[in-house]
This record gives structure tokens, sequence and C-alpha cells, in this order.
């Protein structure tokens, strides 16, 4: 996502607590959000479109002509935002905006972001008004990323969630094909086309690929000896676990090792 709003219209950040309700706006003319529910419920009309967005969600909002954000009755709302209020807005960006994802799951990229963007509402002078603006910018980027990841969980069957999951859990035991189809109640064959298909790679080869990450992560981070390490990644044995690390990562487990040293031993300390 390109640049939504002129710079000297600017992005500012907010949080509020509505304890029994409450009313935001109306607000007139071209309005830009990212609306993060922490707790309660909020009904945002932008331009005759209702969205209700609920706890533990954030939604992208844009407002040609009226915007109202309201807030559940009787009940505690908690609330956070990015929002600008642009001047002139490109064609191009008020269509990516219209057909954006209306809400999505606040993600921890996301409210990190916003978090950041909180902590400059203090400031007024040029370089905080250069840093609002990056984050609002990162902010917008990282909403539709998280979309389209999310569009493309929403459309993953819930048997490749299931198979990609045990992999992840159960990298280090010793598994076939065939095992994890028939707990899937799969063929080979299907598993493995449906699996490419919605994860990119064979459930064998992802299978590989979170044994070597997990291999070199341990290797960067512990003292264990190479062995023991291959034996806890589901390796049978300490050659096998050497040539796919240097497969995934073009470098041996001891090479990998040196690196990370030489990198340590080169950081200045602190006087």
């Amino acid at each position: 996502m390109k640049i939504v709003v002129d710079q000297e219209d600017g992005f500012s950040f907010g949080e509020a607590v509505y304890p029994v309700g409450g009313v935001y706006g109306p607000l007139t003319g071209n309005y830009v959000a990212l609306l993060l529910v922490h707790e309660g419920t909020a009904k945002a009309t932008c331009d005759g479109k209702i969205t209700i967005v609920e706890a533990g969600e954030c939604g992208l909002f844009l407002g040609e002509q009226l915007s109202v954000f309201e807030y559940q009755k009787g009940t505690r709302n908690k609330v956070g935002w990015c929002e600008a209020f642009p001047a002139n807005l490109p064609d191009s960006a008020a269509l990516s905006l219209r057909n954006a994802t209306s809400k999505i799951p606040i993600s921890a990229r996301i409210e990190t972001l916003q978090r950041l963007g909180l902590g400059l509402t203090q400031g007024s002078d040029a370089d905080t008004h250069i840093l609002c603006e990056t984050l609002g910018q990162s902010l917008l980027a990282a909403y539709f990323h998280e979309a389209q990841i999310s569009e493309r969980e929403r459309h993953t069957p819930r048997s490749i969630h299931r198979a990609r999951r045990y992999l992840e859990e159960n990298f280090a035991k010793e598994l076939t094909l065939g095992q994890l189809a028939d707990m899937l109640a799969l063929t080979p064959q299907h598993l493995v086309s449906s699996f490419r298909k919605h994860i990119g790679v064979t459930p064998v080869r992802y299978l590989w690929q979170i044994r070597a990450n997990h291999g070199r992560q341990l290797l960067l981070h512990s003292e264990l000896p190479v062995m023991e390490i291959a034996e806890r990644c589901g390796y049978k044995n300490p050659y096998h676990f050497s040539r796919q690390i240097r497969l995934h990562f073009g470098m041996s487990p001891t090479e990998l090792r040196a690196q990370a040293a030489q990198r340590i031993s080169r950081e200045p300390t602190a006087s």
C-alpha cells in the first residue's frame, strides 16, 4: 500500500475508553481510520456502509462524505486508532481502501505499531510528525498484509490446517506421508496436491523445512552437540542433519556456529 494521505495531512494516534457506550462523530469529508477494538463492540457507518467490529478485531475504514462510530451501550468499550483527514485522496488509494477487507483479527504486528504511534502523541516537532507519518503508512501496510494472510487462511481447508499444525507440533517424531494422510482420512495423493496448492510445498518438504529451521535455532542459541540437535529435530543421524542444514542455509552446522560467534565478537560492548 503506497502513500494514502498527503504528508501535510498526517496521521494521528489515539486510545479511549467508553465506560457505558458512546459515539464518535459524525465526521464529514475524507476520513481514513484503522480502528482496534480491545473491549466491547463498535458499529462503524461510513457513507452508509455498516461494519460491526468485535473485541479482538480491527477494521480499516474510508469515509468520503459521512462517518460515525457507535460503541455498545451499557458496557465498557476500549478502542485504539490511527486516523487521518486527507484533503486530497488519490483515486488509486481510495479504490484500494474501498476494496480492502473490512475487518481482521488484531495481530501482534498491528498492535505494536499502534502502540508505538501512541507514544508519539505528546510531540509536536517536525521529527515527531515524520515518525507519525511513517508509522501510519506502516500500520496500513501491515493491515493489508495481514488481510491477505487472513483471506488465504479462510480459503484453506480445515484438513490442511490440521496437517500443518500436526507437522509443526510433531516434527521430531518419525512421520510418514501415509500416516499423516490416514490421520486426516485423505489419500496421500490428495493430501500432497491440496497441501501444495494452499501452503506452497508438499507436506514432506514442509516437514524438512521445520526441522532445518529448528535445528538452526538450536545451533545458534544452544551449546548442544550436533548429534543431540539432530536427534531432537527428527533426523536419523548427524550426517543427514548436516546435509540438510547445508542444503537450506548454504553452510555446515560448524560453519553456522562459527559465523554466529564471529558476529557476536564484533559487536561493541557497553562501557
